[in-house]
């Protein structure tokens, strides 16, 4: 029986006066068996352990770049986040000038990664929001108490914000330790819940040592929290993943420790892949990332390419949302609905403490300019 691939491609910069082909060759044997290739038994070829070449393109317009389409045997990556990420992008990612730039993963990989449990239609459905795209914000600043960080919480969820997730800086320290905020965020949030009649959702981090992140989870959830804030790069890939789905919590996933996969524009991998295509085959519901014309540097197009990775359709996947984030303002809630249409999470953080001192009133002013936005769109 045939072993069944997947298909990686490549955007390949030789650094040296190799051919191409010894370049696409190093890839194949570095992410499979690592042995020199004279060394290699012939039954790894002949069984295509090691990866095999299935196309190179030399992109028009620009010497020297290829794109190079490697397939690999499935079972190698064994359907675990930790391995699938070691044969995509293991030892080679040590060398200069390879990017990943696509991925076709097999149906029985995306049925065993899952994907989002809730996805946007999930999400909607829990908040009971239509029609729009949702509004959230980033708990800020560390260093507040939790009484503090509460009452904060409380004014956005009066004023209307769907989801509060804490900023990615909020752990356990000892001026807002985890358990003794998210009881009185979760309380505020309840509280103001029950005079508005809607719903807004609390997603607290959850970061720390191996031994303390599972209490977190399922401590959140004893508090009534929907979901979590993951950042995968920081707690690893799996655990924050693997966490949510035994516990039953919906993912927001923060782009945070991922900033060295895109900015070499020839090496690492495209954001849409990372925190489209990967954090949604592993499970996230929503995620965050840094808008272009804010504090960040993405570009306009990276930014489109990763909301279509999110969203668009793929076999036997939940769509996840786009969150598009990083100095965002009320001002240009019409210009993010326009990008990215209704099915987003918009998310504005330290701008909403800048509008207002008081947070029910920043969180009013967001909630009715993007109802605004959605109205004069729909005329």
């Amino acid at each position: 029986m045939t072993a069944e691939r997947f298909f990686v491609t490549y955007r390949v910069t030789p650094d040296d006066s190799r051919p191409i082909e010894a370049h696409a060759k190093d890839i194949c044997i570095e992410e499979t068996v690592e042995i020199p290739e004279d060394a290699i038994p012939a039954s790894h070829w002949e069984q295509g352990i090691v990866g095999i070449v299935e196309s190179i393109v030399e992109r028009t317009g620009q010497p020297n770049d290829y794109d190079v389409r490697i397939s690999y045997r499935a079972d190698i990556a064994n359907n675990e986040i930790p391995n699938l990420l070691n044969v995509l992008f293991g030892n080679i990612s040590i060398r200069r000038g390879i990017k990943i730039i696509d991925i076709q993963f097999t149906d029985e990989q995306v049925k065993a990664f899952g994907g989002p449990r809730f996805g946007i239609d999930g999400i909607r459905q829990a908040l009971n929001v239509q029609g729009r795209p949702l509004a959230t914000t980033a708990i800020k600043p560390l260093g507040l108490s939790a009484k503090e960080l509460a009452a904060l919480c409380g004014g956005y969820a009066r004023g209307g914000l769907d989801v509060i997730k804490d900023d990615h800086g909020l752990i356990d320290q000892h001026f807002h330790p985890f358990e003794d905020r998210v009881s009185r965020i979760q309380d505020a949030i309840r509280d103001a819940n029950a005079k508005t009649g809607r719903l807004t959702h609390y997603y607290p981090m959850l970061a720390g040592r191996f031994d303390t992140i599972e209490k977190q989870a399922a401590f959140a959830k004893a508090q009534g929290c929907f979901g979590v804030l993951v950042p995968p790069m920081l707690i690893g890939p799996d655990t924050g993943f693997y966490l949510a789905r035994k516990y039953d919590l919906a993912v927001m996933t923060h782009p945070t420790f991922t900033g060295t996969h895109f900015h070499d524009p020839r090496h690492g991998m495209t954001p849409a892949i990372l925190l489209g295509t990967l954090f949604r085959l592993f499970g996230a519901d929503i995620s965050v990332f840094p808008n272009y014309g804010g504090r960040f540097t993405f570009s306009e197009a990276e930014c489109q390419d990763l909301a279509s990775a999110l969203r668009g359709p793929a076999v036997g996947l939940k769509s996840a949302f786009p969150s598009p984030a990083g100095g965002m303002t009320i001002e240009k809630v019409g210009a993010m609905l326009d990008a990215y249409g209704e099915d987003t999470a918009l998310l504005i953080g330290g701008a909403l403490l800048r509008y207002s001192p008081d947070p029910e009133v920043s969180a009013r002013a967001f909630v009715t300019a993007l109802e605004q936005a959605v109205s004069t769109k729909k005329v």
